[in-house]
């Protein structure tokens, strides 16, 4: 059995006896509980239903808990099931039958039987008294409650809170509202009436700042200032983002931001900050390992030490240590030590109250499929604070890379500055200087686990030479993210990235350091990392080298199995064009034809820090004629650098040339942490 198999095979052999040793009663206890089953649901989602019941099913697994059957709790499910039913619409549904029935040895199931009966539609909605606030009558838009809808107490309060809404973002800040429904269950009909007292109209008063120590108050307001002005209209909803903008200066354990008494006379809602400081110097320490499937382990260890008021002025200091051991299990198979130290400093307000300043310096240490390297990067960035979920960085970037065993000569009498990996460095020294700017939007309802939304990001550098280092040349990549929710349970992830890097001016390709290379846990996973990229055959082993355009993309649909446990069905593509001085090459990525295509199964469990995830990608087949054998059925890399290339023993005798084609695995196995997207 091929290694690349083994580890896979085993984990899912232990799962799958784990999940036989499941737990039972024994005699004279009561029966543990394996299955709950709600039957005669037809409107709404017997699943949902048995999620708000306290009466569960026992977990699988032989780690996890055992539930016993609780009667009494089985009699207090009864009326919430009603009561559930009651709430959405449904006032003569009852369950009119439950039964536990054995389900093997100590084991019981749950039977319950449901009769839905008839809805109350909604008949009327009339709304009285919104006239005498014009402003929050515009604002309101179409209420959730309508004539002719089932009618649910979530859409009848959703509306109250709806107009309240409308009232509090316009000025009204006392505005209240009555609500009533009369059911009439005969009919299967509700009138509903809503009346609304908008009161005073009030203005923002001054913001009153309690609780800090070391950290000025001015500065506090002054943060809190960018959401909320005195004199403008009152909006409850700017309290909650001054809130998040205070939070956002990193001296606080807890801000809150709410409204003070009105001041009827004078028509003003004084706002109060109230912070609560947190010790401004950190030390932390602690483990750590990294896996990428099939391609690289690593141990390390870290420490850092922070300052969030170095000097005075909210300015921060941070510096980090992270060192270890790294193998590249992937042919060409290395291994060695690795390290990164940085240090980042950080000044908000430095320009204005918008526009912060941070200057960051990293020293690595590290090993790549095509090189082994030590760099020193500094980047100086000014990060605009345009709104919660708009961000602005521009920045200026310097990166010097040294590198090492990064070619072996395919030619003896080619000196080895000439490799295609070194093209554009000078000697074994490569160095990137550009400016950059990044403009990013999360529209996302959780960065961890999205379920609706957007995030959209666009990053462009334009590099220049120093001092006679240096490549010029411009690079794109975009990239969109969208998330739908198909119910409570599924979800439909999109994700799509175009790269481009155009020479200006340039002879020769780019160097190495700068080019596209896609294949991972997080871009097209039939792949292993980096490995979807043009490569060349270095002393038996297939390096890749990157390229001048990448496109890639993915469509993902995800479902919750459990409240721990999820599953994903996906479809990955992707391309990368190979490495050329010319300026329109990156324009071969954009041909559909060359789009690499594969699909995959994945399981995530969640935990507080994201889902632990595994999935397994499989290319798509492109040659599906007969009688070709099974492994050339698959694509080939985008390309082969050095193809053709003569290839020589130690001795120096010529033994071959580079052959034009090369295939990956067709198999890729991902372990990992965080959504691929």
């Amino acid at each position: 059995m091929p290694r690349r198999l083994a580890l896979p095979l085993v984990a899912l052999l232990a799962l799958s006896a784990a999940g036989c040793m499941a737990a039972r009663a024994k005699p004279g206890e009561e029966p543990v509980l394996y299955g709950l089953e709600i039957q005669g649901t037809h409107a709404l989602d017997a699943d949902d239903i048995a999620e708000k019941l306290a009466t569960q099913p026992s977990d699988r697994w032989a780690w996890q808990e055992a539930r016993r059957l609780d009667a009494d709790a089985l009699a207090v499910d009864r009326k919430r099931v009603e009561a559930y039913y009651r709430e959405r619409g449904f006032y003569d549904a009852k369950v009119v039958d439950v039964q536990v029935r054995p389900d093997g040895p100590g084991r019981a199931k749950v039977v319950m039987r449901v009769e839905e009966g008839e809805p109350i539609l909604v008949r009327s909605v009339e709304v009285s008294g919104l006239d005498a606030a014009p402003e929050a009558k515009a604002r309101v838009g179409a209420l959730p409650i309508r004539p002719g809808e089932r009618f649910t107490e979530r859409d009848y309060d959703g509306a109250r809170g709806a107009l309240l809404h409308a009232l509090r973002n316009t000025g009204w800040a006392d505005g209240a509202v009555t609500q009533r429904a009369q059911i009439l269950p005969a009919e299967h009909a509700a009138e509903v009436r809503y009346e609304v007292t908008p009161g005073t109209r009030y203005r923002f008063g001054p913001v009153f700042v309690a609780g800090t120590a070391a950290v000025p108050r001015d500065r506090v307001r002054e943060q809190a200032g960018i959401e909320i002005h005195p004199g403008d209209w009152f909006e409850e909803d700017r309290l909650a983002k001054a809130q998040a903008r205070v939070f956002d200066l990193g001296v606080f354990g807890a801000v809150r931001v709410t409204r003070g008494a009105p001041d009827p006379q004078r028509a003003v809602v004084p706002i109060v900050v109230a912070v609560r400081e947190v010790p401004f110097r950190t030390l932390r320490a602690g483990p750590g390992v990294g896996v990428q499937a099939n391609t690289r382990w690593d141990v390390n260890g870290t420490v850092g030490w922070s300052h969030r008021n170095f000097m005075g002025d909210l300015r921060k200091l941070q510096l980090e240590l992270r060192a270890g051991y790294a193998w590249l299990v992937a042919r060409p198979r290395k291994e060695g030590p690795i390290a990164l130290a940085t240090a980042e400093f950080s000044q908000p307000g430095a320009i204005s109250r918008r526009i912060d300043a941070t200057a960051r310096l990293e020293i690595e240490r590290g090993l790549e499929q095509a090189y082994d390297f030590w760099s020193e990067r500094l980047r100086v960035g000014f990060p605009f604070r345009l709104a919660r979920r708009l961000t602005l960085v521009p920045s200026w970037n310097l990166e010097v890379y040294q590198l090492q065993n990064a070619v072996s000569t395919f030619d003896p009498t080619q000196p080895a500055k000439q490799g295609p990996e070194l093209q554009n460095c000078q000697g074994s020294v490569c160095l990137l200087s550009y400016l950059e700017q990044r403009v990013g939007w999360d529209g996302r309802n959780d960065p961890l686990n999205p379920r609706r939304g957007v995030w959209v990001m666009v990053a462009v550098q334009e590099g220049f030479n120093v001092g006679g280092y240096g490549y010029r040349y411009l690079r794109f990549l975009p990239e969109a993210r969208g998330f739908v929710p198909l119910g409570q349970k599924l979800v439909l992830a999109a994700r799509a990235r175009v790269g481009a890097l155009v020479p200006v001016n340039q002879a020769g390709e780019p160097p190495i350091v700068a080019r596209f290379t896609a294949g991972g846990p997080q871009s097209m996973r039939g792949y292993y990392t980096g490995r979807l990229a043009p490569m060349v055959l270095r002393d038996g082993d297939w390096v890749p080298v990157g390229g001048n355009g990448l496109a890639d993309g993915s469509l993902e649909l995800r479902l919750d199995l459990t409240r721990s446990w999820g599953a994903a069905l996906f479809v990955d593509g992707g391309n990368v064009s190979r490495p050329s001085g010319v300026p329109t090459a990156y324009r071969d990525v954009l041909d559909p034809t060359q789009v690499q295509w594969a699909g995959g199964l994945g399981l995530r469990y969640r935990t507080p820090f994201g889902p632990v995830r595994f999935d397994v990608g499989v290319q798509l087949p492109t040659n599906l004629a007969a009688g070709v054998p099974f492994h050339q059925r698959f694509p080939t890399v985008p390309s082969v650098e050095n193809a053709g290339a003569p290839i020589y023993d130690k001795a120096g005798n010529l033994v071959g040339t580079v052959p034009a084609t090369h295939r990956e695995p067709w198999i890729a196995f991902h372990l990992s942490i965080g959504e691929a997207f």
